[in-house]
């Protein structure tokens, strides 16, 4: 008899006792012809997160999937979301934050079935929808111009908006984070998949159904001003750009969204930030003229404003 995959689920957990039993629901209904195992980190939560967690252990069909634990300091959430991938014993690994969910109890078998007969893909994604905290649906789509399979250089240049809760990988058999990753803040999401590309591309399936991120008031992406993200997705860049030196696709994009951070600065009347980002392009220009495309896109868009 051939040998079925392990999956394991990877999930984070802060303070989400409004929304982690829907998170928990959408893993344990899962059906497949696999093992699966829920590993939970709660970052010491300051609500009943853990209780909630613990009556699924006790009283779901399907407790018995879950390995939980609660951190006794708080982690913050790259080193939260790298103890639990560390944690992850599967062969695959797919990923859902205490605060979104699944809506197809098929999803990882067709994700497994796609990625068990198509090797060369590392991994694959779909589509989500947005809801608020009450669970009103926001968005219904990823942009159209997502909808496609990417590669190393396709995720850097369209900064694609992945959906975390929609992933799934094959786990490289030396899951070697760089070190890197520690110090990312928020988004270490962009950071794990430009990882994992490097070891196959990212199919877009369109087949399974959509994932679900909740906008809250305290999401720690959701709740950010444009400014704020565009700063958090700097920093994340440039972490790239140290972990994977010499890439023209991080360069030009680390161009793109210094630009980014001049706009959103100069709304926020925050002036020497904002001439601090443009000035920086006009001199980064000077030893990488390969963003003079770039340059011109940027000042071209900025007359139609």
């Amino acid at each position: 008899m051939q040998k079925q995959p392990k999956l394991s689920v990877c999930m984070i957990a802060y303070n989400v006792e409004k929304y982690i039993g829907e998170a928990i629901e959408g893993v344990l209904n899962q059906k497949a012809d696999f093992e699966i195992e829920l590993v939970i980190s709660n970052d010491k939560s300051l609500d009943k997160t853990e209780e909630i967690v613990q009556k699924y252990i006790q009283e779901h069909e399907h407790g018995h999937w879950i390995k939980y634990k609660r951190q006794e300091k708080n982690l913050g959430s790259t080193l939260n979301y790298l103890w639990v991938l560390e944690q992850c014993q599967g062969e695959y690994i797919a990923i859902c934050d205490g605060d979104d969910y699944w809506t197809d109890s098929l999803k990882l078998q067709k994700q497994i079935n796609f990625l068990e007969n198509h090797k060369e893909y590392i991994g694959s994604f779909h589509n989500r929808f947005k809801c608020d905290e009450k669970g009103n649906i926001l968005s219904k789509s990823i942009q159209e111009v997502e909808k496609i399979n990417l590669d190393f250089s396709g995720l850097i240049f369209t900064k694609s908006d992945i959906p975390s809760a929609s992933v799934v990988f094959r786990k490289p058999l030396i899951f070697n984070l760089p070190k890197e990753f520690n110090k990312v803040v928020i988004n270490g999401d962009t950071f794990l998949w430009a990882y994992l590309l490097q070891f196959g591309d990212f199919y877009f399936d369109s087949q399974v159904g959509p994932s679900v991120y909740r906008i809250h008031s305290q999401g720690l992406w959701s709740s950010k001003s444009s400014f704020e993200k565009s700063e958090l997705s700097y920093k994340t860049y440039q972490l790239l750009d140290s972990a994977f030196p010499d890439r023209k696709s991080i360069k030009l994009q680390l161009f793109q969204i210094r630009f980014h951070l001049f706009y959103y600065a100069m709304k926020e009347k925050k002036w020497g930030k904002s001439f601090s980002y443009y000035f920086s392009n006009l001199i980064g220009l000077l030893t990488y003229p390969s963003a003079t495309k770039v340059f011109i896109d940027f000042h071209k868009t900025l007359l139609f404003k």
